[in-house]
């Protein structure tokens, strides 16, 4: 089985396993520092597009997803300094989530279970930090904030799948290639993502945009593009 990103050890959280175990604050975010684009949710599309360029993968299965770029090299995310300090203003969800995760535990179905990362350092059995479940074995203030966002966090990935969909179904999407020229002389190609044509665009039925538009898909659309000028800023990062 593949790992996320940067998870090491995903187990499903458990009354009986996990019943004595604390959690410490997660402090920096060196773990991500070696991921150069993440997933986004096309709820996050507005404050990421102001600092990161947006663009589309597609997985094993075919599956287009958003990210945001964060390096221009594999392995290199420039927004998170040697101390884990993530400089910028927005950090994706999918970091922000981390230790925590929901798993599908059979594949094809539409039921998740809360997981950790059992490597995360910050897990403990010392009592520091919070604990994670209460005398009665109830989940603590802490860890129900935590599945509350996962939850809600979940309810947007599927939005986001809902409108991936919309963008291959409308062949809006093309394969995407950047040739940067970096000021030491080193010349990158930054390639295996697509954005969506402005031409394509231009050319749906009148019908089409108009679904768009009332789906608030064509903002997320418009988002991406104007996300795309922000190529110059990371090449001044990564430089």
């Amino acid at each position: 089985m593949q790992l996320p990103l940067f998870y090491k050890k995903v187990v499903p959280l458990s009354r009986e396993q996990h019943k004595n175990l604390y959690i410490e604050p997660v402090e920096g975010f060196g773990f991500a520092a070696g991921s150069n684009s993440l997933y986004i949710a096309a709820v996050e599309f507005p404050r990421a597009a102001r600092e990161y360029p947006i663009v589309f993968g597609k997985d094993a299965q075919g599956n287009v997803f958003p990210v945001v770029l964060l390096g221009l090299k594999k392995n290199q995310n420039v927004f998170v300094n040697k101390k884990g300090e993530w400089k910028a203003d927005y950090i994706p969800a999918y970091a922000r989530r981390y230790p925590f995760i929901l798993a599908t535990p059979d594949a094809g179905k539409d039921q998740f279970a809360v997981c950790i990362d059992e490597s995360y350092a910050g897990f403990n059995t010392a009592k520091e930090g919070q604990a994670l479940f209460n005398a009665k074995g109830e989940q603590s203030k802490s860890l129900k904030q935590a599945v509350d966002f996962l939850k809600d966090y979940q309810k947007h990935v599927r939005l986001t799948a809902t409108f991936c969909k919309e963008l291959v179904d409308s062949g809006l999407l093309e394969p995407m290639q950047a040739n940067i020229a970096l000021k030491s002389g080193e010349k990158l190609t930054v390639g295996g993502f697509q954005c969506v044509k402005r031409e394509k665009l231009k050319a749906l039925p009148p019908k089409k945009i108009l679904d768009l538009l009332k789906s608030d898909q064509l903002e997320l659309i418009y988002l991406h593009l104007e996300s795309l000028n922000n190529v110059g800023a990371l090449t001044a990062k990564a430089a």
